[in-house]
């Protein structure tokens, strides 16, 4: 791993919680889920070795929406917050109704995609308009609130697709390159794959499609390959099958060293990011 993008984002991480015990400083404001992960992160930022990281820095904290009401937020940093990686954030509250929340989620969802170049720490911004956006949930009614039809009521069929996450040892041969890429134009697939060492492929499609690709790659000659996730879905993450090289120092066409920080930066970006623990057993 890239252990001084490690140790940047756990600095930063420190810093900002820092910074929000001193702002919600009054009793059960701030409460760490796991004190102990404070103690690590100092070990591992005054370590000279690569000590693991285990746990990740979670805290809720209790935002005052109004002079007698409060929410909880709850926030998780993984280890590559704020640089590489997005925090993950939920609201915790019985003052908003169903359609009140599902808008809220959106909305952070929404918030957090924008952050997705930000280099420092944004969490004390985001609780600022947090707060603004649960103010103003609480004045409005839910028959006011737009509620457009999501991805998935859009298919009139309710069709039930597949997405298969695929590692190789390696993927070198051009000719196996061009096979990946024909069937799955071929079978209406999308996704991707990630040529050299390791390999790593995604497929999206229907089901029956997607398990033929696979039977399909399986049968050519592998030092390694495994399946190491299907899961179904009801909308595509990716527009169409590309061969992404993840590698911002190579030539066209060559497969050099997988530049962690683009990989995770493309999972993030087409909403996969959860794969990057599965893959490399990144937390």
């Amino acid at each position: 791993m890239d252990l001084q993008a490690y140790r940047r984002c756990i600095g930063q991480q420190l810093e900002e919680l820092d910074l929000l015990s001193s702002i919600y400083c009054a009793a059960g404001e701030l409460q760490l889920l796991d004190a102990g992960v404070v103690a690590d992160f100092s070990e591992f930022l005054q370590s000279e070795s690569e000590t693991s990281l285990r746990s990740h820095l979670e805290y809720i904290i209790r935002l005052p929406v109004t002079a007698k009401q409060c929410v909880d937020v709850r926030i998780e940093l993984p280890h590559l917050y704020p640089q590489l990686e997005l925090a993950r954030i939920s609201v915790h509250t019985p003052l908003l109704g169903k359609i009140k929340e599902q808008h809220l989620k959106l909305q952070i969802d929404k918030y957090l995609l924008e952050q997705r170049q930000a280099e420092e720490p944004y969490i004390f911004q985001l609780l600022s308009w947090l707060q603004e956006q649960i103010e103003a949930l609480m004045s409005c009614t839910s028959s006011e609130l737009e509620s457009p039809p999501s991805e998935e009521s859009k298919d009139p069929k309710g069709m039930q697709l597949e997405r298969l996450w695929i590692y190789s040892h390696h993927i070198k041969s051009s000719a196996k390159r061009q096979e990946l890429m024909r069937q799955a134009r071929q079978l209406q697939l999308t996704g991707f794959s990630r040529p050299g060492k390791p390999g790593i492929i995604c497929v999206e499609g229907e089901p029956e499609n997607v398990q033929e690709y696979w039977r399909s790659i399986k049968a050519l000659r592998w030092q390694k390959i495994s399946l190491v996730r299907t899961e179904p879905c009801r909308k595509r993450r990716f527009e169409q099958f590309t061969e992404q090289l993840f590698n911002s120092s190579a030539a066209v066409g060559e497969e050099g060293v997988i530049n962690m920080g683009q990989f995770i930066r493309f999972l993030e970006d087409h909403g996969t990011g959860y794969m990057k623990s599965e893959l490399f057993g990144l937390a």
